[in-house]
């Protein structure tokens, strides 16, 4: 009776497992790419500013703020949004997510998915 149990939660386990391990290596991928675009961009601009401070350059701050500020407010816009509810915008497409498309899935496996995947790339994401 344990044995009978206890294949019937083998597809749900993998299922979870994979969506973990994937969503873990994709947190620890991104949170790496974030790093170095901050160091190259860090370096970037402190190369901007030995280059001025040494007379070969002059750069407009001012004029660099100006033209920097809306597409970090976009990028910080697009971040931090949300959708009204379920339905509307971004939350029309929860169907798909919730029903798996994958012919290998047994069953309809796509939430526990998703969640685990979500779940490993913020422990990825956050990991020291």
């Amino acid at each position: 009776m344990v044995a009978e149990n206890a294949s019937t939660f083998v597809p749900l386990l993998t299922t979870v497992g994979f969506g973990g391990i994937v969503g873990f290596l994709v947190g620890i991928a991104i949170k790496y790419i974030i790093k170095i675009l901050a160091v190259i961009a860090g370096l970037f601009l402190a190369g901007l500013m030995y280059l001025e401070s040494q007379g070969i350059l002059n750069v407009n701050w001012a004029k660099l703020q100006t033209m920097s500020q809306p597409v970090l407010s976009t990028l910080t816009n697009s971040l931090n949004s949300t959708t009204g509810g379920v339905g509307t915008g971004y939350g029309a497409s929860v169907p798909g997510i919730i029903h798996s498309n994958f012919p290998f899935l047994p069953t309809d496996m796509g939430l526990p998915l998703v969640g685990s995947a979500g779940l490993g790339f913020l422990l990825g994401l956050t990991r020291r």
